[in-house]
């Protein structure tokens, strides 16, 4: 037990808020699935984008990404860094779209766009998907994670833990609704922010600050080349050459110039899309996906990733190597027994023995008896997604310690309800009112979305208790629909994609994900399948190769879709792009001129969003932040000369 009395009350408090905000709006959220799932789309941007933030930040993330800087450097983050350019999109292209279109979820907007019985079965089966599959994945690996806050800072064993976690989401989620996840989210985002930032300073100035942190680096001590760089070191030779390719230098051109565009999320995600359509108008929407972005890349990580340089230093990496070569006799709580090659008596490999501390210690990595191993082999390692945990109860007092656990229980608690509330949106808005009951009322609507939750919930539960490491779910889920992005992109500009062409990519996409996980050795992609196994870098690549060609040629192989029923939305949602025969018979309205004020905005955004990130790395690290700085400066006037002309203040902009 870590926490004391005043840490109990803290996190006891918080939970009580919680609870509150839940009895206050369940009323309100149980009248009708509008204010249930949407908040009867009466939002402001600071409290819609805020709550993109807040519910983006769950329990997980500052594990993960600590895991990431101490295992391979600050680069590594570039593995979601790299989605600000879908982000961008989002904000000036695709939220005015969402918001025009009037939906409640990214599966009701297949059927607008593109008609017809295919349409409405894309509808059903985006329903089914992301209710009892994307959900379900990202629930897992939150999950995981509070097993392993618990775990340290309780002494939770992971099966209690996943079944308290998963209780008391759902003892709050199926009572708010969407305004609770909204209200709570704004007390979440404070809280986080305030936690994460007393953190990193007290673990900052534990170690004597950047000084004795570039210090302890240029002598290595854990550090490696790459540990503080932005960027990681290539190979000799030149830009074409094989040796200049080493795997972090591909793995950082993969991020940079495949993934961003090849996501699910690259026209906002269902998440995403949720708020902006619970915003007042299309002004509201564009802002708050501004916030967010602003917000998710440039303001927030730097707490957790100074957290997990100094831990490099508190907490040394951990290995223990088979002595021998032979075979796992025995497995026991503090050691692993091998019966060498040769015979003889079995070597114990003393685990106990290797652990820096008490609360350091090395976890497992061969997990069955009979298994072979090769003198070298790692048997234990210690686990770096628990150094930020381990940080937290080193170096908080007592209340400051209450204040982080309760933020990082706020953010379990956002990231639940927001997953658990969206599963039952589909499942609800586009499986069972859509197809099995059209005429119910708007409680009996709400019930199926409460059961539907708890539902969700279970499945999350069961596989969160079966997988061991956050980073590989987080991965897997970043291929599972790593190849839709292009497709998803398309059908917004261009009125030649079916609803078979969507199929096609969703279902390629999700298939050769899971066959390359199970089957990742033997491939000769260079760096990206370092020694022949396919890491998650050439599992996308592949990915995306397979499903962008399979939607391109089931769209070429099948006949252009019929102009007239693309009326609506074109007339709704008023599109650039290529939409010639289409905008033929809506003479009436007029064709968008916003290419270079999109253009504008998308690049302005980025150079915002890189300039102020890299700017405070850079300070961070005693480096020059004048240019990001600069640039930064030079992108914002760009954005806001971009929002002017695209969501000017007299125009309405919602219909």
């Amino acid at each position: 037990m870590h926490l004391a009395l005043v840490d109990w009350i803290i996190v006891a408090a918080y939970l009580v808020f919680a609870v509150v905000v839940g009895l206050h709006y369940a009323k309100r959220a149980g009248s009708d699935v509008d204010q249930f799932f949407l908040s009867g789309r009466s939002l402001p941007w600071w409290i819609a984008g805020t709550s993109m933030v807040a519910t983006t930040f769950a329990a997980d993330t500052p594990l993960v990404i600590t895991g990431w800087v101490r295992d391979a450097g600050i680069w590594k983050n570039w593995l979601w860094w790299c989605y600000a350019g879908g982000g961008m999109l989002t904000v000036f292209l695709f939220a005015r779209y969402w918001r025009r279109g009037r939906v409640m979820t990214t599966a009701e907007l297949a059927e607008l766009r593109y008609g017809g019985d295919g349409a409405r079965t894309l509808r059903g089966f985006l329903g089914f998907y992301h209710a009892g599959v994307t959900n379900t994945i990202v629930l897992c690996w939150v999950l995981l994670a509070a097993t392993k806050i618990m775990d340290v800072v309780l002494g939770v064993d992971k099966v209690l833990a996943v079944v308290a976690a998963c209780v008391l989401a759902l003892s709050y989620s199926l009572l708010a609704g969407f305004w609770g996840v909204v209200v709570t989210d704004l007390v979440q985002f404070a809280m986080a922010m305030a936690g994460s930032i007393v953190l990193a300073v007290l673990a900052w100035n534990a170690i004597g600050g950047s000084e004795e942190l570039l210090a302890q680096a240029a002598r290595g001590g854990g550090f490696t080349p790459d540990t503080l760089s932005f960027f990681p070191a290539t190979g000799p030779g030149g830009l074409f050459s094989p040796s200049f390719w080493t795997v972090s230098a591909a793995a950082v051109a993969v991020y940079l110039g495949v993934a961003w565009w090849a996501a699910e999320a690259v026209d906002g995600g269902g998440l995403v899309v949720q708020r902006i359509a619970a915003t007042r108008d299309e002004r509201n929407g564009v802002l708050a996906a501004l916030w967010y972005n602003v917000a998710h890349y440039a303001l927030r990580p730097w707490p957790w990733i100074a957290v997990a340089l100094a831990s490099i230093i508190v907490l040394p990496h951990i290995d223990v190597p088979a002595p021998v070569s032979g075979t796992i006799a025995s497995i026991e709580a503090d050691a692993i027994l091998i019966a060498a090659e040769g015979g003889g008596e079995l070597i114990r490999v003393d685990l106990a023995a290797a652990a820096v501390a008490e609360d350091w210690t090395p976890h497992l990595i061969v997990v069955s008896e009979g298994e072979e191993v090769v003198a070298g082999d790692v048997l234990a390692r210690s686990d770096s997604e628990r150094a930020y945990v381990v940080m937290m109860t080193r170096y908080l007092p007592v209340g400051l310690l209450g204040l982080v656990v309760a933020s990082l229980l706020a953010a379990f608690m956002s990231t639940i309800d927001t997953h658990v509330n969206l599963a039952s949106s589909y499942f609800v808005n586009d499986v069972y009112r859509r197809f099995v009951r059209k005429d119910a009322s708007p409680r009996h609507y709400v019930a199926v979305a409460r059961v539907t939750g708890v539902v969700v919930m279970s499945l999350a539960g069961v596989l969160a208790w079966q997988s061991d490491s956050i980073a590989d779910l987080f991965t897997f889920f970043l291929t599972f629909l790593g190849g839709v992005g292009p497709i998803y992109v398309l059908r917004w500009l261009w009125w030649r994609v079916r609803a078979s062409t969507e199929i096609t990519a969703m279902l390629t996409s999700s298939i050769s994900a899971s066959l390359l996980t199970m089957y990742d050795e033997g491939w000769p992609l260079g760096a990206l399948a370092p020694d022949g196994v396919l890491g998650y870098e050439g599992r996308l690549c592949l990915v995306v190769a397979l499903s962008t060609t399979c939607a391109l040629l089931s769209m070429h192989f099948t006949r252009a879709p019929d102009p007239e029923r693309l009326v609506a939305f074109y007339r709704r949602i008023r599109p650039i792009g290529i939409w010639g025969p289409v905008r033929a018979l809506c003479p009436d309205v007029e064709p968008p001129r916003e290419g270079l004020a999109v253009l504008g905005g998308v690049l302005g955004g980025l150079a915002t969003v890189y300039g102020l990130m890299i700017g405070v790395g850079f300070w961070l690290l005693d480096r020059g932040v004048t240019a990001p700085l600069c640039c930064a400066a030079a992108g914002a006037a760009v954005v806001t000369w971009s929002l002017g002309r695209l969501t000017p203040r007299a125009r309405d902009t919602d219909e």
